[in-house]
């Protein structure tokens, strides 16, 4: 699968960042410290014991990069990149080994107390403020075993560890304001550093409880969903937020009322399996998080079928479900992880995912991420191999901006058939003259989903110089779980472990199964299969009959 890929990035920028590292500033963290943490977060993710056993065995990863061979402790091992490094020092592979139980409780403890002798005084990146507000979480949610059972003689230097931390994030309140989610995870933890009886505690649940309204405010749709529009950053701030709202003494009634909205956007983003569609940088996520993080939310549950601000349209029928993103780029601040995804979809029936897009896990590596931003990524129409978006370069200041595309002709209706969305798109305007328009239909009983995919040359758009067709491909990329083959001329078979078939029918000139791969699981990359439908389009075609339409149809046959 053709992609673009990004120049190798730092995931964090730290030039011009060493003034932190004066001794001046070191020195404003101070060193008062408590004798004892009084309290522990209450972190709804669910850690994955898997990994967390891999961890205990010396097995480093980081989503698709890992330490080569076994090492008990990670920190002085050369590691894969500084976006490795980086992550190993956010600690939020924390849950992971704790979900192990009792007898990671040493390990932990071990790693905490290392991490703190190596890096406690000072480390350029390790002291990110954005790491350290991942960091401090971990730790006041998971690290227990080390401030209870870590070596008595190292416990005055870790808890002088722990205030410095979250004294860093107060004096670094007006830089995390530009780092999104790193903004939630600071005041996350600065209210569970305030209920954990670190020092100057009424300060730091005033600075932390300002820091979450700030970000409900500035960083939410009126819909609930996050600006970013990735579900998965969603949820990632669901879960901060009710951690925060259990450990403040008396939260605002505007926290408690954002916290109801992102609920009730979060149901609607969830799949069959009970995790979230892959759309706009992010992964499945953990179903068991979201169902914990779900019932702890305030406000009354609310079902709706679409987000107009968020940009997405769920059909549901009986056990099926699709999700369409029907939304353009997110506001520019907040895309540097948006995708060229314009009018793709998932769907899942019961619990199985069938039809996916690649999707990117938030610690994916930043080549990786880019990769899966291209619109060849997504289970969508594909011009040309083109993007239906662009992406703006920043010279070295992150990740490229997502501009593009304008969307619009979003419709839905319904009668006594089934229900129809439909969307539109201008990102192959500019190069080729042609608008993509889908229409997605499932019945009522949730057995069959028809598409009609449409390339449009608008009235007024000028004659091409060109009247040479354009190919054009529309992409279904399939779950690893699934299996799939071309069983007669314009049909495939598609096999779910749970039993489930379906057939794929269409009228395209070729279909044919090549390989994929997936980045939205717990475990990345996996290799799967995508079903490709071919056609050449017509440069001044109207998009009503071939060569510049193709119709499909996924019926379940058992």
């Amino acid at each position: 699968m053709a992609a673009p890929v990004a120049p190798p990035r730092k995931p964090i920028a730290v030039a011009g960042e060493n003034w932190r590292a004066n001794p001046f500033h070191k020195r404003r963290l101070g060193d008062d410290a408590p004798d004892r943490i009084s309290d522990w977060g209450r972190d709804p993710r669910a850690g994955d014991a898997e990994r967390g056993r891999e961890i205990g065995r010396g097995v480093w990863r980081i989503a698709a990069e890992r330490l080569s061979g076994e090492h008990v402790s990670p920190w002085k091992r050369p590691h894969p990149s500084k976006h490795f490094t980086a992550r190993l020092h956010a600690f939020s592979w924390l849950n992971d080994l704790a979900a192990v139980g009792p007898s990671a409780h040493k390990r932990i403890a071990e790693l905490i107390d290392e991490w703190v002798h190596a890096f406690g005084d000072w480390d350029d990146i390790a002291w990110d403020p954005e790491l350290t507000a991942e960091r401090l979480f971990a730790w006041l949610c998971w690290g227990r075993p080390a401030f209870e059972y870590g070596a008595p003689e190292k416990r005055a230097d870790l808890m002088r560890c722990v205030a410095r931390q979250a004294r860093l994030l107060v004096l670094s309140e007006s830089e995390l304001g530009d780092r999104h989610l790193g903004l939630i995870k600071a005041g996350a933890a600065l209210v569970l550093a305030a209920s954990a009886g670190l020092p100057d505690a009424d300060r730091l649940y005033a600075h932390g409880e300002e820091m979450l309204l700030e970000a409900c405010a500035k960083q939410f749709f009126p819909d609930g969903g996050h600006l970013s529009r990735s579900p998965e950053a969603l949820a990632e701030a669901l879960c901060d937020l009710v951690t925060a709202l259990d450990a403040l003494p008396e939260a605002s009634p505007v926290l408690r009322e954002w916290l109801g909205k992102q609920a009730n956007m979060l149901r609607m983003l969830r799949l069959g399996d009970g995790g979230l569609g892959c759309f706009n940088g992010g992964s499945e996520g953990s179903a068991a998080s979201i169902d914990a993080a779900l019932a702890r939310a305030p406000g009354d549950t609310r079902s709706f079928q679409f987000a107009t601000h968020s940009g997405y349209q769920r059909l549901e029928a009986s056990a099926l479900r699709v999700l369409m993103d029907v939304g353009g780029a997110p506001p520019l601040a907040y895309s540097e992880r948006a995708h060229a995804g314009a009018l793709g979809f998932e769907l899942s029936s019961e619990s199985e995912r069938l039809i996916v897009n690649v999707g990117a896990a938030r610690e994916l590596e930043p080549a990786g991420r880019q990769a899966a931003r291209a619109t060849n990524a997504h289970s969508t129409l594909v011009l040309a191999d083109a993007l239906s978006a662009s992406f703006e370069e920043r010279r070295g200041k992150g990740a490229p901006r997502l501009v593009g595309p304008t969307l619009d002709d979003v419709r839905r209706s319904s009668d006594d058939s089934g229900i129809t969305v439909q969307g539109r798109h201008d990102g192959y305007r500019t190069q080729f003259g042609l608008l993509h328009r889908r229409y997605l239909f499932i019945d009522h009983e949730g057995r069959n989903l028809r598409g009609i995919d449409e390339l449009i040359r608008p009235m007024k758009q000028k004659t091409p110089t060109s009247k040479t067709p354009i190919p054009f491909v529309a992409r279904f990329h399939l779950h690893p779980d699934v299996r799939a083959k071309v069983v007669e001329h314009q049909m495939a078979l598609l096999e779910t472990p749970g039993g489930q078939r379906w057939r794929l029918r269409t009228d395209a000139t070729e279909i044919e199964i090549l390989r994929s791969t997936y980045w939205g699981g717990k475990t990345v990359p996996r290799d799967t299969l995508q079903i490709v439908l071919t056609g050449a389009a017509d440069p001044m075609g109207h998009g009503l009959g071939p060569p510049n339409r193709v119709r499909w149809a996924l019926a379940r046959s058992s």
